[in-house]
């Protein structure tokens, strides 16, 4: 009987635990069902809903003409979920398979049809989730795979992935690539890239992305914040003139045997950078990988007698043809300390005219020291006063801090002032050297050298920078007029005689200097320079050339710097100056309008105009005048058949052909005018396609 009574009230037991339970678990479920109902759905949220980034796309940098001399290029990552193909598509794979591996490989180039199939057969088999089968593939590629059968269904329901990135591509190659420079993953670089990196970045959006299998599919919702692109930088420089400069400071580099060499060309009444080149002379050949031009800091040489006679007639201490007793060639100032002419004088005698001209160390150095030896710090505060001792605020990373020796400073003695004023004991960067003698080409108004003409959009400048004047007259004009008599002497008659040919007129100065290695003094290389602006008589350009460490016996200014020079002048005074179009009131129809329809688009609307294409935002088209509209038509690049490219920029045909695997030479600035092959010609894989641009119209 008690055992009958132990079991019955065990099972009581058990039905009441079994029923607290039971209404224990009720109870939970309305809990997190009702009133925890949103905690926990925020949790679920959290776990499978997340934000990603929507990168802004970086902003291009143009020349002054709107050559593109760098931009962005979109590539993508293309990879495939057989996971989502097996679940949507295990009825039509088998039929398809054989003709998507014919397709990938005569598309994208990197695989044979039979190493397309295996990996599409295996994927498929093993239910492989993300498998990548090209990480570069171009936009036009990547157009075309996602209109084939299977992959035409999208990311969720067809299982290909693309991941776009962009590229830095610089259309020019290696003109001017240093000052154009670069920027890497955690921008840090050089150049424009780096110094306006804020700028061109830009700021990415957000968007809210749910995950789903194969990925994450966005969520259509009011949290999406747009990205907003980097903004473009125009600079001043002239394309043409560039890529003159840089040729001939090639060649100069070369027929030398020198280390690296840099040329800056200067607008004389704005102090515009119209170009500036430097070039390394590297065991892989020319490159260029340091900006001199603003970066070396260098001790000039002869250059610098500029400012040494700016001084001397600016303090009363000379003129023009006063007789200068230049001791035969050789002076010594003190005991041990002597200052030599390089062979150009071995007279007692010249006028201060002669010493100019003829770059008489001797005569130049007493001037100076005679005039400022009580005084040794009104003589620097005239380089002071020149901005010789300050970096220029080019807005351009990298600018060396000019040095010059000082009272205060070890090595200073009774020989700092000679030692100044032909050029050492003070260094400074070739860019200080163009600005100087620019003021003296610009009636004595100094200008502030810059390279950033602006900042805009879309290829269109929105923000223009001014120049800037620095100094608005250097000196008294009496000044000013002997120093231009003095550079034209240079020319007429002095080191620099080999200009006098030209059929215009050149001024300027020689200049050479030996380089120190700091620990050991001074070694057997050498600077080489030439400073000067032209034409003389009414100046337009000046140029500044300086080659470093010559080695083919060569070391004088005149016979290295001096030639580049010449050839660099002559050819932009023969080819002249673009005339530039004269205003009008009215808009006219261009005669050809090509790019991305999404940016012709805001073109046409932005300038009134009526247009007539069909066409998608991302694809390429050209418009042409027709009657009071612009007709046009789409780039169409299929089955490896060269398209009509002519009307477009050369940003647009990199952006076309290169992701392609073609290589593209130019020749010119502004639109196609001409190609080769000719449209509708079978491309050969890896062809190099030739382009003629022009600007005219």
């Amino acid at each position: 009987m008690n055992v009958k009574k132990d079991i019955l009230w065990r099972v009581i037991v058990s039905i009441l635990m079994l029923v607290f339970l039971s209404v224990g678990i009720v109870y939970q479920i309305v809990n997190v069902q009702y009133v925890q109902g949103e905690h926990w759905n925020a949790v679920d949220d959290s776990l499978h809903v997340k934000y990603q980034t929507i990168p802004a796309v970086r902003g291009s940098i143009y020349s002054e003409d709107g050559s593109l001399l760098a931009t962005s290029v979109p590539i993508y990552k293309i990879s495939l979920d057989f996971g989502v193909i097996h679940e949507f598509h295990k009825d039509s794979f088998g039929s398809y398979k054989n003709i998507l591996a014919t397709r990938l490989a005569n598309t994208l180039q990197n695989r044979t049809s039979d190493e397309y199939l295996t990996v599409l057969e295996e994927g498929y088999r093993l239910r492989k989730r993300y498998v990548t089968i090209i990480r570069n593939a171009s936009f036009l590629q990547s157009k075309e795979i996602m209109s084939w059968p299977i992959f035409s269904a999208g990311r969720y329901k067809g299982g290909i992935v693309l991941e776009e990135k962009n590229i830095r591509k610089k259309p020019y190659y290696e003109l001017m690539a240093r000052t154009i420079g670069y920027i890497n993953e955690n921008h840090k670089g050089a150049g424009i890239e780096a110094s306006f990196d804020e700028i061109l970045t830009g700021a990415d959006g957000k968007m809210v992305v749910r995950k789903v299998p194969g990925g994450y599919r966005p969520l259509e919702n009011d949290m999406k914040i747009s990205a907003t692109n980097g903004k473009d930088i125009f600079t001043t420089v002239d394309i043409g003139l560039q890529d003159l400069v840089n040729e001939e400071l090639s060649k100069g580099i070369l027929d030398n045997g020198a280390a690296y060499g840099t040329a800056v060309l200067l607008e004389v009444k704005t102090g515009k950078i119209k170009a500036i080149a430097n070039i390394n002379n590297t065991t892989d050949g020319l490159r260029e990988y340091f900006n001199h031009a603003i970066g070396t800091g260098y001790e000039p040489g002869s250059t610098i007698k500029l400012v040494s006679a700016l001084a001397a007639l600016e303090n009363n201490d000379v003129e023009l043809d006063d007789s200068i007793d230049v001791h035969y060639g050789s002076y010594k100032f003190f005991k041990n300390d002597s200052i030599e002419d390089s062979g150009h004088t071995r007279v007692r005698k010249m006028t201060y005219q002669q010493v100019f001209e003829n770059s008489s160390n001797v005569g130049i150095s007493i001037t100076a020291f005679k005039g400022f030896k009580k005084d040794p710090v009104e003589f620097i505060k005239y380089f002071e006063e020149l901005k010789l001792t300050e970096p220029l605020e080019t807005g351009i990373k990298g600018e060396v801090i000019p040095s010059i020796l000082r009272p205060t400073r070890p090595g200073w003695s009774g020989m700092a002032v000679p030692s100044m004023s032909i050029g050492y004991s003070v260094s400074m960067s070739p860019l200080h050297i163009a600005m100087l003698y620019n003021a003296v080409a610009n009636d004595g108004v100094m200008m502030r050298p810059y390279l950033i003409a602006g900042i805009g959009s879309l290829g269109q400048l929105d923000e223009h920078y001014e120049p800037l004047v620095y100094n608005s007259k250097i000196c008294k004009q009496s000044t000013l007029d002997d120093l231009r008599t003095m550079l034209e002497g240079v020319v007429q008659n002095g080191t620099a005689k080999a200009l006098k040919d030209l059929p215009f007129r050149v001024a300027g100065k020689t200049g050479t200097s030996r380089i120190s290695d700091n620990s050991e003094g001074y070694t057997n290389e050498y600077h080489s320079s030439f400073a000067g602006y032209f034409p003389a008589d009414n100046p337009k350009y000046t140029l500044v050339v300086m080659i470093s460490r010559p080695s083919k016996g060569r070391i004088y200014g005149s016979q290295v710097a001096l030639p580049v020079f010449k050839e660099i002048a002559s050819k932009i005074y023969a080819n002249a100056v673009h005339a530039r179009v004269p205003y009008s009131d009215t808009t006219a129809l261009p005669n050809v309008l090509g790019g991305k329809y999404s940016d012709v688009k805001k073109v046409c609307k932005k300038l009134n105009l009526d247009y007539d294409v069909d066409a998608r935002n991302q694809e390429l088209v050209v418009l042409k005048s027709g009657e009071g509209e612009l007709v046009g038509k789409r780039i169409d690049f299929q089955k490896n058949v060269m398209p009509d490219v002519k009307g477009l920029g050369l940003s647009k045909c990199l952006f076309l052909f290169e992701n392609k695997g073609y290589k593209v030479r130019q020749r010119g600035i502004g639109k196609v005018v001409e190609q080769s092959p000719l449209p509708g010609t079978v491309l050969t894989p890896g062809r190099t396609i030739y382009l003629r641009l022009s600007t005219d119209k």
